[in-house]
């Protein structure tokens, strides 16, 4: 019978007087430090005044057995400038490097900075709350509960008083029943800081928001409308003189487009919503989007784009319009979710292949860049997005390159070449 090793973690060394203060004095450093690199503590007369006021050779001799046992746990390594002629180990400067800031905080008992500050805000909100009932939330337990799971991050660091002042201002806010856009309430709040409340729905609700009081900001549609669009007529019927709808990723792109207008996308109705905020739910909601018309289109078009985007049935696979959408943006895995994204609200929105099939063979020649080259390299794959023509050819082509394609690439005066 074969006799397998089970592998032995090693053991932990003793909390000893000189261990632990090296340990708390360099998870302190890693906490302040903001260079890059490896968090280093030199073992110089102030951190280790063991080491320097040695007499014996012993003396050192030990200390060193120790700093080897800490070592050996991988929570820290031991830096030492080259051997020299009689060089000692003092000599050798030694210097301590960080390289597991938990567990090496779990054994020296090391509380983190951001830690001890969550829990001294939670006190002195409990305190503050206790002197103040009327300052106090309906429940003030659900709310230490909540910010003890999910802490208020950017007020760590703050002097105790000025958060729980922003926390006191926005529960005089939330129970006011004023409704405003949700970024507003948030600058207001904390230190015109116009993000902290993003995703904060429970936090809202415990100091008491009415549901739907705080509002996101509506999306803003850039529109060039074909040329041709016809207005309604005297009846106050909309025709809808657009033959399909494009949405543009980047707004480079969209302005070129819309000032040539080539077979491909003559009769599209051509729509820039910033990446991802065009697909967002809202956007089909007359109170949620804001519609833009780009210079030279004219008031007019507008009723045939409103009976499309807020009138007809939210189901495009029933509905009983024939427009098509589609959808053209950078060549990469984040373009390929902002279409699976956009047919959660349009389900028959497709990549647009004119556009999609040019960058595809610039990639497929050996074109685009590397991930990493464009801060892309932690974008994830989406698997599939429902489109077949994403799905079947251009996301296994990404796989196989290995290289991504912005659209800006995309030359709309060579669109319609043939072999392209």
């Amino acid at each position: 019978m074969d006799v397998h090793e089970i592998p032995v973690a090693p053991a932990m060394p003793a909390p000893s007087p000189f261990l632990l203060r090296l340990a708390r004095l360099l998870l302190t450093k890693a906490e302040r430090s903001t260079a890059p690199g490896p968090v280093r503590l030199p073992l110089d007369r102030k951190a280790a005044p063991e080491l320097h006021n040695a007499v014996e050779a012993d003396q050192i001799q030990l200390l060193q057995m120790q700093l080897d046992d800490l070592c050996t746990t991988g929570w820290v390594a031991l830096r030492l400038e080259a051997p020299r002629a009689f060089a000692g180990f003092i000599d050798r400067k030694p210097r301590l490097e960080l390289c597991d800031f938990d567990a090496l905080a779990a054994w020296a008992d090391h509380i983190p900075q951001a830690r001890r500050w969550r829990q001294q805000w939670r006190a002195h909100l409990a305190a503050h709350w206790e002197a103040r009932p009327q300052a106090t939330p309906t429940d003030p337990a659900a709310v230490l509960d909540h910010l003890a799971r999910s802490p208020l991050i950017p007020m760590e660091g703050l002097p105790l008083e000025e958060a729980t002042h922003s926390l006191t201002t926005l529960m005089a806010l939330c129970r006011s029943g004023r409704t405003m856009v949700l970024r507003e309430a948030s600058a207001r709040a904390f230190q015109g800081r116009s993000k902290v409340l993003d995703h904060r729905e429970e936090l809202l609700r415990l100091l008491g928001a009415a549901p739907d009081q705080f509002t996101e900001a509506p999306i803003q549609l850039l529109l060039a409308p074909p040329p041709a669009l016809v207005p309604a007529d005297a009846n106050g019927a909309v025709p809808q003189a657009f033959t399909d709808v494009l949405f543009i990723e980047n707004l480079a792109t969209f302005e070129h487009m819309a000032d040539t207008r080539p077979p491909a996308w003559a009769d599209s109705l051509l729509v820039y919503a910033a990446g991802f905020r065009g697909s967002a739910r809202r956007l089909r909601s007359r109170a949620g989007c804001r519609l833009y018309l780009r210079a030279p289109a004219s008031a007019e078009s507008l009723p045939a784009i409103e009976s499309w985007l807020f009138e007809q049935s939210k189901d495009e696979r029933n509905g009983p319009s024939a427009c098509l959408v589609h959808f053209f943006g950078d060549l990469d895995h984040a373009g390929m979710q902002i279409l699976a994204s956009l047919r959660e609200i349009f389900p028959r929105a497709s990549a647009w292949y004119p556009g999609y099939a040019y960058l595809a063979s610039l990639l497929a020649a050996g074109g685009g860049h590397l991930p990493a080259l464009a801060a892309k390299a932690q974008q994830t794959d989406p698997g599939r997005t429902g489109c077949a023509y994403a799905d079947d050819e251009l996301l296994p082509l990404l796989r196989r390159q290995g290289r991504f394609i912005d659209q800006e690439a995309f030359d709309p005066g060579d669109a319609d070449k043939p072999g392209r």
